[in-house]
């Protein structure tokens, strides 16, 4: 009975290394892997982009609040017309369960620029007396190409509040992977949950044409 569920095991890791191989383009050794219990992928539309921020965003919801280790990927084809290329901004936020949108904090912010900026943000504690800290800023490497974007938070600790007028002490570590390159590695963060994913644009957005894809998988 235990080597059967042992074997059960390995072939349940060993499917997630090769599906995180694929998306990723990189050797399974140079990433942190989460065994992988569950998935979700949801396809986004370029239309969703070509709007301001709102009280009423688009949400797309995982089917559980995750508290514990997850992968999560973004594969961008989004595409702008060349003079909007600087003022085309989409943004996704991976967000906690929350009743009010604006306070599902601590969050982890995703920009795309058409011109092939990516910049990722954290905000470890609450809107009013909040900080941001700026994880990723740079066109080099760049989300153009159709390259995948992968956050990995692997958790070593109780989930933190929800909406804290503190930031928390770490419970985890984020690593960043742009195409096959480790931009961040290991970065301490303190997280409460993975519930939903917030897609926006900011005003005056234009992309023309292109989806974004977005994977998770968590333990």
């Amino acid at each position: 009975m235990l080597v059967s569920l042992l074997v059960i095991l390995l072939i349940v890791e060993t499917a997630f290394i090769a599906v995180q191989y694929f998306r990723t383009g990189n050797s399974a050794s140079s990433h942190p892997q989460v065994l992988a219990v569950g998935e979700q992928s949801f396809v986004v539309p370029y239309s969703l982009f070509n709007r301001p921020i709102s009280n009423e965003t688009t949400e797309y919801p995982l089917p559980e609040a995750l508290n514990h280790s997850w992968v999560v990927t973004v594969q961008s084809h989004l595409q702008s017309a060349p003079n909007m290329q600087t003022r085309s901004l989409a943004e996704i936020a991976l967000a906690p369960e929350y009743p009010v949108e604006n306070r599902s904090i601590p969050i982890i912010i995703i920009q795309e620029r058409g011109d092939g900026l990516l910049r990722v943000e954290y905000f470890p504690q609450s809107w009013p007396g909040t900080f941001r800290l700026l994880l990723y800023n740079s066109t080099s490497p760049s989300w153009l190409g159709s390259q995948n974007v992968t956050l990995t938070s692997m958790s070593y600790g109780p989930p933190s509040a929800i909406n804290p007028q503190l930031a928390p002490k770490p419970n985890g570590n984020l690593t960043i992977t742009i195409g096959n390159t480790i931009v961040l590695s290991d970065y301490p963060t303190a997280w409460a949950n993975l519930a939903s994913f917030y897609v926006f644009g900011l005003r005056g957005s234009s992309f023309t044409e292109g989806d974004v894809y977005l994977y998770a998988a968590w333990n």
